[in-house]
């Protein structure tokens, strides 16, 4: 195997340092924490200064640090929210919004900016729901906010006929949640198909998150189905800066999925 390059050691180095608030040449690097200087860096780690550079350049498209022209290099790490994906179940105890829920127990304020609209399915909105291209579906969108910063847009598509008999085809919020609505009208979910992937921002997410161009964005696709259909396509779109999937797995009491819940 070739040898691991220089430069990707030192972003490790530095992004574990980061993560844990460590303190690297007098600088205890948390939020807002001025970097030293390439120079500096340079001579701590014995490379050159293109080489901290590449190592700075691999942070700052991870959205963990950001340059601010002439006043340096600065540590831009949010507080990271870890989403489990066991949330969106209609046996699930708790209030509606859990999303909220889990804002609020770490002191921090939700907000939301939510869009309703019924649109022609595009050809990978109708493969995942299996129905035909051009079909209508109901779109429910939500951009998730904490503390005034843009943390998560989920997208979710119901085939027309789905929403109208749930009554999703309307521009309100759904107090009880569109799943156990759903499974109140009928359309129990019992199976899920579920695809991450990741990609670097476009200019739309820049706009959106502030984020630098080509910054990591991991997009999950959740398909739900019913014993007979697909009934819900829900498309989340997570900077990786801000965001950890949280999958949970066997016999797991809720103190274990407590302690585990942020490996950070």
């Amino acid at each position: 195997m070739a040898a691991t390059p220089r430069y990707r050691e030192i972003a490790d180095e530095l992004r574990d340092a980061i993560l844990g608030e460590s303190s690297l040449l007098g600088v205890k690097l948390r939020g807002e924490a001025k970097l030293p200087t390439e120079p500096e860096l340079g001579e701590h780690f014995s490379v050159s200064r293109g080489t901290i550079r590449e190592a700075i350049k691999s942070l700052t498209l991870e959205g963990l640090i950001e340059a601010r022209g002439r006043q340096g290099t600065f540590v831009r790490r949010l507080g990271m929210l870890t989403y489990s994906t066991q949330y969106e179940h209609p046996d699930r105890q708790g209030d509606a919004d859990s999303w909220s829920d889990q804002v609020v127990a770490g002191d921090r304020v939700p907000s939301q900016d939510f869009d309703f609209r019924i649109v022609p399915a595009t050809n990978g909105v109708a493969q995942r729901l299996q129905i035909e291209v051009g079909s209508l579906v109901a779109v429910r969108e939500c951009l998730r906010i904490i503390d005034g910063t843009p943390w998560q847009l989920q997208t979710s598509f119901y085939p027309l006929d789905v929403a109208s008999a749930a009554g999703l085809d309307t521009p309100r919020d759904i107090e009880e949640g569109t799943v156990r609505r759903l499974a109140a009208h009928g359309y129990r979910e019992i199976g899920w198909i579920d695809e991450i992937t990741c990609r670097p921002a476009n200019e739309d997410d820049s706009r959106m998150f502030g984020l630098s161009i080509d910054a990591s964005i991991m997009v999950y696709h959740r398909v739900a189905w019913t014993d007979q259909r697909p009934i819900r396509l829900t498309r989340e779109l997570l900077p990786a800066d801000r965001n950890i999937l949280s999958y949970r797995h066997g016999d797991l009491s809720a103190k274990q999925a407590g302690d585990n819940a942020d490996p950070r």
